[in-house]
């Protein structure tokens, strides 16, 4: 059964290998790119990013307190200001 040891090493390999690829300069900075970066693969792919978002706060959440519930997610709401893009 996986663990949440097991999904915070798959998370590290992938925090790692952003490291190399750009030279952030600490884990913090990197998971923070990381989520930015999975925004723009998400925009890319025509996904909802905030959706994916807060499904994966809530699958974090309900792991917290058990790492192998199948129990409903809970309710996650992520609420943004207006983006802005910048004139090309």
């Amino acid at each position: 059964m996986t663990t949440n040891i097991d999904r915070a090493r798959w998370a590290e390999r992938c925090v790692r290998i952003l490291v190399a690829e750009t030279g952030v300069y600490s884990i913090e900075h990197a998971i923070t790119d990381l989520i930015a970066n999975l925004g723009h693969l998400s925009d890319e792919a025509g996904l909802d990013f905030l959706s994916l978002v807060a499904a994966g706060i809530g699958h974090w959440h309900l792991e917290l307190s058990d790492e192998y519930s199948i129990d409903a997610l809970p309710r996650v709401d992520i609420r943004l200001g207006e983006a802005r893009k910048l004139a090309s």
